[in-house]
C-alpha cells in the first residue's frame, strides 16, 4: 500500500475520532449517540487498517464485534433513555 494514503487515513480516522469526542460530550441525548457512533466506526476502520498494514489476521473479527456491540449499544441506550413513546 502507498504510504501515502495510509498518512491520509490514519490523518482522516484521527479528525474523525476527534469530532466524535466532541459530539459524545455534548449535553443532548442524540449528539452524545451520534458521536458514539462515530467513534465506534472510526475504531473499526482504523483497526481493520492497521490490520492491513502490520498483517494481524484476527483484527477483522475484533472490528466487526467492536462495531456490532457499538450499534446494539446504542440501540439499546435509545430504549432505555427514550422510555414508553407510545401515542394515547
Amino acid at each position: 500500500m502507498n504510504p501515502y494514503i495510509i498518512i491520509f487515513a490514519i490523518l482522516s480516522l484521527t479528525f474523525s475520532a476527534l469530532t466524535g469526542l466532541r459530539l459524545a460530550f455534548k449535553k443532548e441525548t442524540s449528539n452524545v449517540l451520534i458521536g458514539e457512533g462515530i467513534i465506534t466506526v472510526t475504531v473499526g476502520t482504523l483497526i481493520v487498517l492497521l490490520s492491513k498494514i502490520y498483517n494481524i489476521p484476527f483484527a477483522g473479527s475484533i472490528a466487526l464485534a467492536i462495531i456490532i456491540c457499538g450499534a446494539v449499544g446504542t440501540l439499546a441506550f435509545c430504549k432505555v433513555i427514550g422510555g414508553d413513546n407510545e401515542k394515547r
